[in-house]
């Protein structure tokens, strides 16, 4: 009887201004609310998505893709709050509460805003971009969508503030107090701002274009105001500060006519004029056995007492991303491979030997 005593009193016991069956209640609430989230996020995943690929539009699969997680959030929290008004909390408390739970709807709906705008830039813009004959565009779209997210989040920010009780006033003028300070602070914030706007207007490369900077060469893979996205040969992506672009020598490595290469071969002393004036003849002919080769020469390049120097001299085609190469250096190998093979057959179809290697020695006096 003591014991059950006890269990009574401890569970009709006020704990933080609220009953232990209060304290339940609120508890259970936030737990079905997140259970219900879940499984809301679930039904949409599974179901209302299936429903909407089967329209023939594209424009309610974006949206229900875009709207489920802010909803699902919004859902949480809205069950959240509303689980703790079984408390009896203080006056103080409750509005700290509602502003807290503004705040984060206010959160919800930006980033709300900001996928749906992702979405109709990636579905729509950017396939228009693609179809026009300009690069300017493309060039473009990458700097609209970092500055339509960077005001979304701006605005969201001061609204979430303003619902959360702040006086947004005060605070942009206790920004300005210290504005020398940010000025200053800011410095490579404006050079970087001020070579993306003369990224965007002398263009010295575009999109997808094989640049060096700084010592640094990939290609380019994002414009932006700030930085532009370099993506190196094994697909890293770097981050190149655009202050970098104005200070710094800019070498567009794909803005050629060809790339050029060059093989040498060393011939045997032994060899006839006839045979090397066929063979020179025979490597001119090589441009058309290839098509990505765009010219070759084949040079006697010098006699020396261990043999006759001929080089091959070619240019290769420039790559373009929508061959079959995935990228420059495949696309000069393959050409290198194929050269070296074909000028092996034409030595050996004329009989042309290669010179022997020479190998100098000392020998100790005491040895002879």
């Amino acid at each position: 009887m003591v014991m059950f005593a006890e269990v009574t009193e401890f569970l009709q016991g006020t704990y933080y201004g609220s009953t232990l069956r209060q304290w339940f209640i609120a508890l259970g609430l936030i737990v079905v609310s997140v259970v219900l989230g879940r499984l809301l996020y679930w039904i949409s995943g599974r179901w209302i998505k299936m429903l909407a690929s089967r329209t023939s539009s594209r424009i309610d699969d974006i949206l229900v893709d875009m709207l489920e997680e802010p909803l699902v959030g919004l859902f949480i929290v809205v069950g959240v709050r509303y689980s703790l008004s079984f408390l009896s909390l203080d006056s103080n408390l409750i509005e700290i509460l509602d502003q807290a739970t503004r705040f984060a709807i206010t959160l919800l709906i930006t980033w709300l805003l900001v996928r749906l705008y992702d979405a109709v830039h990636r579905e729509y813009l950017v396939k228009l971009a693609e179809g026009t004959e300009t690069d300017l565009d493309d060039q473009l779209l990458p700097v609209l969508r970092n500055g339509v997210r960077f005001l979304l989040f701006v605005l969201g920010g001061v609204v979430a503030l303003n619902n959360a009780g702040f006086d947004v006033g005060a605070v942009l003028a206790g920004l300005g107090i210290g504005g020398l300070a940010f000025a200053l602070a800011g410095q490579d914030t404006v050079a970087n701002l001020f070579g993306g706007v003369t990224i965007l207007v002398q263009r010295p490369f575009k999109l997808k274009d094989r640049i060096m900077v700084s010592g640094v060469e990939g290609y380019v893979d994002e414009l932006g105001l700030r930085t532009t996205q370099l993506k190196s040969i094994s697909g890293e992506k770097i981050q190149i500060p655009n202050k970098f672009f104005i200070a710094s020598t800019i070498q567009n490595l794909d803005d050629c006519d060809y790339y050029f290469g060059l093989e040498t071969f060393l011939l045997h002393r032994n060899t006839s004029g006839d045979q090397v004036d066929r063979l020179l003849s025979q490597l001119n002919e090589l441009r058309d056995e290839h098509e990505d080769v765009m010219w070759c020469l084949g040079v006697l390049n010098g006699l020396n007492e261990f043999g006759m120097e001929v080089q091959l001299a070619y240019g290769v085609h420039r790559f373009q991303h929508s061959e079959k190469y995935f990228n420059h250096l495949e696309k000069k190998a393959v050409v290198k491979t194929f050269l070296n093979r074909r000028a092996y057959d034409l030595l050996k179809d004329n009989s042309i030997k290669m010179a022997n290697p020479v190998y100098l020695g000392l020998r100790r006096k005491e040895d002879q």
